[in-house]
C-alpha cells in the first residue's frame, strides 16, 4: 500500500481502509492497462482486467477510454465512439477523450464534430487542426473554429475569429456581431442566438456604424468596452417577405382567447432599413429598424412582413397570463455580494434589501459552491455541483450537457417569457443561459446596478400583459484591481492618499485582492448603490403587484477577498452568499439561520414556480420552504493548475480538505493523501482533533469527489503537457 499521512494512518478502518484498498488495485489495473495498450496488446487479458476495473470504479471515465481504444484497434468504430463519448459526458477537458474523438471523427467522416474538438485541443494544448473544409461551408466552419479555440466566458468576443489570410488561416481577436452565435449543437427549433447591439433610447443607427468600423479592429475584443451592451436574441433571418399569425404562437389553453396577441423583435442588417407591414387593419405602412438594433411590434391578426434587405426576426412572444404562473418571477444575481460582512455590519449597508425581504425568507447561514462566478452561476442555473455539470474550466470551450434542463428552460416550458436584462457573458457560450430568449451582455465595469434596474422595471412595464421570467444579473459590488477599473469616486476621495494607494498593483484577479481600505471602501460603496437602484424595483413590484402575483429572489454566487488578510478561496468571506426570497408561497420568516448551499436555489424555484424538479439535481428544498434541513454544504475550489480545496460546513464545525498536487486540465486531482483539518464554527483558531468526526467528514469528502480522484491514475502523455504545473522535468 502506497504510504498514506499519519492524519489519514492514525484512522485506516471501514470507509477509508476500504478506499485506500481499492485505489491501490485500481492504480495496478489501470497501470496494467496502460501498459497493454501502449503496446497495442487488445486482447482477453486486456478485456478481463477492464471488466475488473470497472467492477471497482464503475462511473470512472478510464474505463470508457480504455474500452473506446479496445473497439478502435478492432475497427468497431461506431462502438469506440459510444465509448468515447460516453467518457465526455463525465470528463469534457480530458486530452485522452479528445484523442479518441478525434480519431473516430476522421475515420466516420464527421467534419462538423472534428473540427469543433481539434479547435479545442488545439486552444488547450496546441493541438494541430488538420480538418479539410468545403468552400460551400467555409463561413460556418471558420465561425464554429472560432468558437472552439475561443474561451467559454467571453461572448459575443472570441480569442480568435478564424479567417482565409494570405498564409492560410489567421485569428485576431475578434467579435461576432450582427451575425449569429456559433455553437457546438445546433438548436432542435432552428432558434438560433443571433448577437446584436443593444439600444435604450438613444440614435437608433448609431452605434452600428461605429461598431461596424471597430469590430474587424483586433484592438476592439482585446478592450472588451464597456459602454457597447450587446443583444443576444433568439431569431431567424428572414429574406423578402414573411407572413406571420399570431394564433401559430398561441398556446393551447389560449385557443379560446378571442384575439390571440404576439410581440415580434425586428432588427435590421443594413443602416435605417424600411420594413413594410400588410394587415387588415393598417393596409400597407411601414417603419425604420436600426442595424443590429431590436425593435419590437404588436400584432393580433394575419400580417405580411417584407423588407428589400434581409432581416432578423425573433422569437416572438405570446401575450397572455395563465393562472398555472405568477404574473412576474424575477431573479436578481448580485455578483460578489458578501453576506459575512452583511453580517458583520449589522445589514447596514443594503437597507431597502433588508427591508423588502423582511417579509420573506432571508437565509443568513447560505454558502456558495465555488469562489467565482463561472462555475457558481453553472451550478446556480443546474442545480448540480461542477464537476457534473463539468462546468469548471474557463480555459477550454465545452457546452451544458442537454441532460441538465436550465431554470430558464424549465420557466419557458412553463410558457414564460424569460429574458436576462443585464448579465454577463459567463453562461452564453456554454449554454448555461440557454432557455432565455433575450440577454443583453456587458463587460467590464459599465454594467452599473441603475441601468439594470431601469431597464427591468421597462421590461416589467412592457410585458406586464404576459408572465415574464426576468434575469437581473449586477456586477457592481464585484471587485476588480485599481489599475484596471474606475472605482467608486466617493470611495476614492473619502481616503488618505496611503490608503488611496495601496493594493493597486496590476494584473492582480478579483479572487486575490487584498484587504485594503481602497477595495473595502469601494465594494461597500457599491452595496450601497445596488441597494438605492434596488429600493426603486422593489417600490415598483410593491406598487403593481399583489403578493401572491409575484416572486422575486436574490442570491449572490460567491463572495470576495477583500474584507479578510486570509487569500482563502474556500472561506467564510469568498464563500459566504446571499439567498432572500419573498412572494408567493414564501412564507413570511424573516431571518432564517437555517444552512444553505447555491444548489438550493433550484429546488426552491421548482417548488414555487410549480415545475417538478428533475432526480438528477444535488440541490435540496430548505425546511424553511416546506422541505428537509440539511447536515452540512460544501464548497470547493476546482481550478486547473492549482491545488484542490474543499470546506464541508456543518452548524458546529468546519472541515477542510486540500489536495498534495495541482487539479489537471479535466477536474482530475490525486485525493490519497489529503492534508486536512477540522475547526469549531465559533472560534476558527483551534484546530478540532476528533478521529471519529474527522472519519465522518472524510468519508462525504470521499463521496463527493469520487468522479474526480485520480487516486493516482495518471494519463503520462496528458500530464506530461503540463510539466509547471507538477514539476516536470523538460
Amino acid at each position: 500500500m502506497r504510504g498514506v499521512n499519519a492524519k489519514v494512518e492514525s484512522m485506516m478502518s471501514g470507509e477509508e481502509a476500504a478506499y485506500q484498498e481499492n485505489a491501490d488495485r485500481g492504480c495496478a489495473l489501470f497501470h496494467a492497462l496502460q501498459e497493454k495498450s501502449a503496446h497495442g496488446i487488445y486482447d482477453d487479458a486486456f478485456l478481463a482486467a477492464l471488466v475488473d476495473y470497472r467492477a471497482l470504479f464503475p462511473a470512472s471515465e478510464n474505463f470508457d477510454i480504455f474500452y473506446a481504444q479496445y473497439a478502435l484497434a478492432h475497427d468497431s468504430v461506431t462502438v469506440a465512439l459510444e465509448a468515447a463519448e460516453r467518457a465526455y459526458e463525465k470528463k469534457r477537458c480530458s486530452y485522452e477523450v479528445w484523442k479518441l474523438l478525434i480519431e473516430c471523427y476522421k475515420r466516420l467522416g464527421d467534419k462538423r464534430k472534428l473540427l469543433m474538438i481539434e479547435g479545442v485541443a488545439s486552444r488547450v494544448y496546441r493541438v494541430p487542426v488538420d480538418v479539410p473544409m468545403e468552400r460551400a461551408e467555409l463561413q460556418d466552419a471558420l465561425a464554429l473554429l472560432s468558437l472552439a479555440m475561443g474561451l467559454p466566458n467571453l461572448a459575443p468576443y472570441v480569442l480568435g475569429r478564424a479567417r482565409l489570410g494570405a498564409g492560410g488561416v489567421e485569428a485576431p481577436p475578434g467579435v461576432f456581431l450582427g451575425e449569429f452565435l456559433p455553437s457546438f449543437a445546433e438548436p432542435a427549433d432552428g432558434w438560433r442566438y443571433w448577437s446584436g447591439v443593444f439600444v435604450d433610447r438613444g440614435k437608433l443607427h448609431a452605434k452600428a456604424m461605429l461598431l461596424e468600423r471597430l469590430k474587424e479592429t483586433a484592438e476592439f475584443p482585446l478592450a472588451e468596452d464597456d459602454s457597447f451592451v450587446f443583444d443576444i436574441l433568439r431569431a431567424r433571418e428572414l429574406r423578402g417577405s414573411f407572413v406571420i399569425e399570431p394564433a401559430e404562437f398561441a398556446a393551447a389553453s389560449d385557443a379560446a382567447a378571442k384575439v390571440p396577441e404576439i410581440v415580434v423583435p425586428l432588427a435590421g442588417t443594413v443602416p435605417k432599413q424600411k420594413v413594410v407591414f400588410q394587415s387588415r387593419s393598417v393596409g400597407k405602412d411601414s417603419a425604420t429598424l436600426g442595424k443590429w438594433v431590436t425593435s419590437f411590434f404588436r400584432l393580433n391578426e394575419r400580417t405580411e412582413i417584407a423588407s428589400d434587405a434581409p432581416f432578423i426576426l425573433g422569437k416572438p412572444i405570446r401575450l397572455g397570463h395563465s393562472p398555472k404562473r405568477k404574473k412576474l418571477v424575477l431573479h436578481i444575481l448580485i455578483d460578489a455580494l458578501c453576506w459575512p460582512e452583511m453580517k458583520r455590519r449589522d445589514f447596514e449597508p443594503m437597507p431597502n434589501l433588508m427591508r423588502f425581504f423582511s417579509k420573506g425568507v432571508i437565509f443568513n447561514n447560505h454558502y456558495s459552491v465555488a469562489e467565482y462566478t463561472f462555475p457558481s452561476l453553472a451550478t446556480i442555473e443546474t442545480g448540480v455541483y461542477a464537476h457534473r455539470s463539468q462546468v469548471f474550466n474557463p480555459t477550454c470551450m465545452a457546452e451544458l450537457s442537454p441532460q441538465y434542463v436550465t431554470l430558464a428552460e424549465q420557466m419557458a416550458h412553463l410558457g414564460y417569457y424569460c429574458v436576462n436584462t443585464m448579465g454577463d457573458a459567463t453562461g452564453v457560450y456554454p449554454q448555461v443561459t440557454r432557455g432565455y430568449e433575450r440577454l443583453l451582455i456587458v463587460h467590464g465595469d459599465a454594467g452599473l446596478a441603475y441601468q439594470g434596474a431601469e431597464r427591468t422595471v421597462q421590461t416589467m412595464r412592457a410585458f406586464s400583459a404576459c408572465d415574464p421570467f426576468i434575469f437581473l444579473h449586477l456586477m457592481d459590488a464585484h471587485p476588480g484591481s485599481a489599475a484596471d477599473f474606475q472605482l467608486p469616486f466617493a470611495a476614492q476621495v473619502g481616503l488618505p492618499l496611503a490608503e488611496r494607494l495601496a493594493g493597486a498593483a496590476e494584473g492582480v484577479a478579483s479572487v486575490n485582492l487584498p484587504h485594503v481600505p481602497i477595495y473595502t471602501e469601494a465594494v461597500l460603496e457599491h452595496m450601497r448603490s445596488i441597494d438605492r437602484s434596488l429600493g426603486a424595483v422593489f417600490d415598483y413590484i410593491e406598487a403593481n403587484y399583489a403578493e401572491d402575483e409575484y416572486i422575486v429572489q436574490v442570491y449572490s454566487d460567491h463572495g470576495v477577498s477583500v474584507f479578510s488578510d486570509d487569500l482563502d478561496y474556500i472561506g467564510e468571506n469568498q464563500t459566504g452568499a446571499a439567498w432572500l426570497l419573498r412572494g408567493a408561497g414564501v412564507p413570511q420568516l424573516g431571518l432564517v439561520e437555517e444552512l444553505t448551499s447555491a444548489l438550493d436555489i433550484y429546488p426552491a424555484t421548482a417548488s414555487l414556480a410549480g415545475f417538478a424538479a428533475p432526480a438528477h439535481l444535488d440541490g435540496n428544498l430548505p425546511k424553511a420552504l416546506g422541505g428537509r434541513a440539511r447536515d452540512h454544504v460544501i464548497s470547493n475550489s476546482i481550478f486547473p493548475g492549482q491545488t484542490y480545496k474543499l470546506c464541508i460546513r456543518t452548524a458546529e464545525h468546519e472541515f477542510r480538505l486540500e489536495s498534495r498536487e495541482a487539479v489537471d486540465e479535466d477536474g482530475g486531482v490525486d485525493l490519497r493523501e489529503p492534508k486536512m483539518q477540522i475547526f469549531s464554527r465559533t472560534d476558527m483558531s483551534q484546530e478540532v482533533e476528533d478521529a471519529a468526526l474527522l472519519a465522518h467528514f472524510l468519508a462525504i469528502a470521499r463521496a463527493h469527489t469520487a468522479s474526480f480522484d485520480t487516486r493516482g491514475e495518471v494519463w503520462k502523455e496528458k500530464r506530461a503537457l503540463r510539466k509547471s504545473w507538477y514539476g516536470l522535468s523538460e
